[in-house]
């Protein structure tokens, strides 16, 4: 079968291109910054658990939180993904359907189960609760890093017609492994620069122990998730690959700029200093989003271009649509900082 053949025609869009894949890339980091504090956070709650370190059961404490705010964060890098790409990333999830649409039935579960933990956790118990919940939650980031490796492989997918029944994994792809260890590993550098940031601004100096340990691990899984970066990278196409070393002037240059943003990351985090670590790593998620949309476009460069959709010129909903965007953003920075300020979560 030819693969073509199972590629949808494309809808048309309002405005140029470049509109929506750079809202994805913006929506994504921001997206990727509160699923790095969930998972990595949750991973050192468990960790530290045993300590029973008030700033460490107060900051798991906020694990319900984070989640409903990847949610939500994660709705519109979604959204902008189907506007540009639908026609593939359509295709892959419905070879994979079992598994994509079994992820509300985790994404509940995970989420009752992290606020089981957090009333559980008072009371020096909810262990269970918690492993429970972020097995959940990377068993949802697995299908998840299925189904978009899955979308810029059309070559894969006469594989899982017919036979699948809707439970095909990518699992084969070279660059699967290293794309979810890239994510885990990040998540949890992420989620100690998070618990280093919590302990400083709520605990001051009886916090410094706490806020120690949050460094150690970004430095630490920052060098790992930089490892496995260089994998991923290495495991791309060849002609992807040589694009990002020279072949292709942006990409070369975005990647740089990334590398460079992840180094002063973490020398920032080697010298414990939180919030330059801070600003360097929100730097490097950025651009590290912004090579991930090279790295699909350039993918699929042969299958597709989103600069060849059609363009209807209609740009009144781009504008109510920015005009909301900041709101909505004022709205969510607000309710990040009640849901991690001081007050306990009823």
């Amino acid at each position: 079968m030819n693969p073509a053949a199972l590629i949808p025609t494309p809808d048309a869009i309002p405005v140029g291109w470049a509109w929506f894949e750079g809202l994805n890339i913006l929506t994504f980091a921001l997206h990727m910054v509160m699923v790095n504090v969930l998972v990595g956070g949750g991973a050192l709650a468990l960790y530290l658990k045993g300590r029973r370190d008030p700033v460490v059961t107060s900051f798991s404490g906020k694990l319900p939180s984070a989640f409903a705010l990847t949610v939500n964060f994660g709705v519109a890098p979604l959204l902008f993904l189907q506007v540009l790409y639908g026609h593939f990333f359509y295709t892959s999830s419905i070879l994979s359907a079992g598994w994509w649409l079994g992820v509300v039935a985790l994404l509940i579960c995970g989420y009752y189960l992290l606020y089981l933990f957090q009333h559980a956790s008072g009371k020096g118990g909810g262990t269970g609760y918690l492993v429970l919940g972020l097995a959940l939650i990377l068993c949802i980031a697995l299908v998840m890093t299925s189904v978009v490796s899955l979308m810029v492989r059309p070559g894969s997918w006469t594989s899982g017609v017919g036979g699948s029944a809707g439970s095909f994994l990518n699992f084969a792809d070279p660059t699967f492994a290293p794309r979810y260890l890239h994510f885990l590993f990040a998540s949890i550098a992420v989620g100690g620069l998070a618990l280093a940031l919590y302990a400083r601004f709520t605990s001051g100096a009886d916090g410094a122990a706490t806020q120690e340990t949050g460094m150690k691990a970004f430095f630490v899984f920052t060098l790992l998730q930089m490892a496995t970066g260089l994998w991923w990278l290495v495991a791309l196409d060849r002609p992807v690959l040589l694009k990002f070393l020279g072949d292709s002037s942006l990409a070369t240059a975005t990647l740089l700029v990334a590398i460079g943003c992840a180094v002063g990351a973490l020398v920032a985090g080697a010298s414990r200093k939180v919030i330059p670590a801070a600003i360097w790593t929100l730097l490097t998620i950025l651009t590290m989003a912004g090579v991930r949309a090279l790295i699909r476009s350039a993918t699929l460069e042969s299958w597709f271009s989103p600069s060849a959709l059609t363009v209807t010129g209609e740009t009144s909903p781009l504008i109510f649509f920015l005009a909301t965007l900041l709101v909505g953003l004022a709205a969510l920075a607000y309710m990040l900082k009640l849901a991690f300020g001081n007050r306990k979560e009823g």
